[in-house]
């Protein structure tokens, strides 16, 4: 008889969407070894999230006020985590998002729970354009997360080095980056034809996965696909953006300002996207800001050159004319320019593609970063000091 007690490991996560913290959420809940561990997921709105865990077997609560917008029904929120987490009793709190994350944290250090708990950051918050006070209040409020968490996972090596310049938070900081798992990749007539069903053979299919928020940078990508669209010495092509999110009115504007609407398209949301990057010429994620985004990775695994704003974890991925191309976020004409080169040079576009696809499947695998995550969940050593007395090994 198996007489092994499992440890009960709690995800929270602000939002209950399809983006890349849950996608993290997910991949880790349903994998973890069931004969050790019992998952069970807290998210706020969003049903994206509960309903592929349903799916899977996987308990999900929900806090319906926690939402990614901070205003006095935080207070509310706060409790209800409180009271949550006093009735879950896990002993391993796994935090997830900014909002989330601080919440949970505080929470738990007020509820005197004997648990372990680990921060993941998909993106320093404070590293988003606002104003100077906004930042510095956000740079606090991550820090004190930080520093209430036994330790703190970092997805890329950006966010690792400032984790690592942050007081208190150096020892407990670790690098363990996403990973993906094989997925099916459609023939690539088929994905063209899903991608853009009248686009002739001829034309070059420029694709973006992301959602439509302005930290995407999806109205730089537009502007400079307006540039590309006057240059009638350049090949065909198309640009589809696939996802949605609060920016596609001011999106369908620019598009129509532009007269862009024979080569833009915005497809919405598409269940697994990923499987359609197969029809793909080149893939463009123009973003102002990210952890280690998993489209890049997936579009590496397809074999789809790259270019991206070297923001986050991007540099981590892709290496600047060996793999891919890296621009500078908000540069539109980077991002023509580095278009305009793909489009003409085919044979670049097949030598990044073929060097991404071999770092991806190599460095990127998803069975390694579980095992390194399980490591950090069954670790014997917490390193938080509520007095800051001593310093952890």
């Amino acid at each position: 008889m198996d007489t092994t007690i499992k440890k009960r490991i709690l995800f929270l996560v602000t939002k209950g969407n399809c983006g890349g913290a849950q996608r993290y959420v997910f991949d880790l809940a349903t994998a973890l070894p069931k004969e050790k561990f019992e998952a069970v997921v807290v998210c706020g709105e969003g049903n994206a999230l509960p309903e592929k865990l349903a799916m899977e077997g996987v308990r999900c609560e929900r806090v319906p006020s926690l939402g990614r917008d901070v205003g006095f029904a935080d207070i509310a929120t706060f409790r209800e985590i409180f009271q949550l987490l006093k009735k879950e009793r896990p002993d391993i709190l796994h935090l997830n998002s900014s909002k989330a994350a601080a919440l949970g944290a505080v929470a738990a250090r007020l509820a005197h729970l004997q648990i372990k708990i680990i921060f993941t950051v998909h993106g320093w918050p404070f590293n988003e354009p606002r104003q100077f006070f906004v930042r510095t209040a956000i740079f606090l409020l991550s820090w004190l997360t930080a520093l209430l968490s036994d330790v703190v996972i970092t997805i890329c090596s950006a966010d690792f080095r400032t984790a690592k310049r942050m007081l208190f938070i150096k020892k407990k900081t670790r690098l363990i980056h996403n990973g993906i798992k094989p997925f099916k990749i459609l023939e690539r007539s088929e994905a063209r034809r899903a991608l853009a069903p009248d686009a002739p053979p001829e034309t070059a299919l420029i694709v973006t996965i992301a959602e439509l928020t302005k930290n995407k940078g999806l109205v730089h990508a537009l502007r400079a696909i307006a540039e590309l669209s006057s240059e009638r010495e350049l090949p065909p092509f198309q640009y589809i953006i696939i996802g949605e999110g609060e920016l596609r009115a001011e999106l369908e504007k620019i598009i129509a300002e532009n007269n862009l609407s024979g080569i833009v398209r915005l497809a919405g949301f598409v269940p697994d996207a990923k499987t359609l990057l197969s029809g793909a010429d080149i893939f463009l994620l123009p973003s102002l800001k990210e952890g280690l985004p998993y489209v890049l990775l997936e579009a590496g695994a397809s074999g789809v050159p790259v270019v991206a704003t070297n923001v986050g974890g991007v540099s981590d991925i892709i290496a600047d004319m060996e793999s891919g191309m890296l621009i500078r976020a908000k540069r539109e004409k980077e991002i023509a320019d580095a278009l305009r080169f793909l489009l003409i040079n085919h044979k670049k576009r097949d030598a990044f593609g073929s060097a991404l696809k071999e770092k991806v499947l190599r460095d990127f695998g998803f069975e390694e970063i579980l095992k390194e995550t399980v490591r950090v969940y069954e670790s014997e050593n917490p390193c938080f000091e509520p007095y800051f007395l001593t310093s952890c090994p």
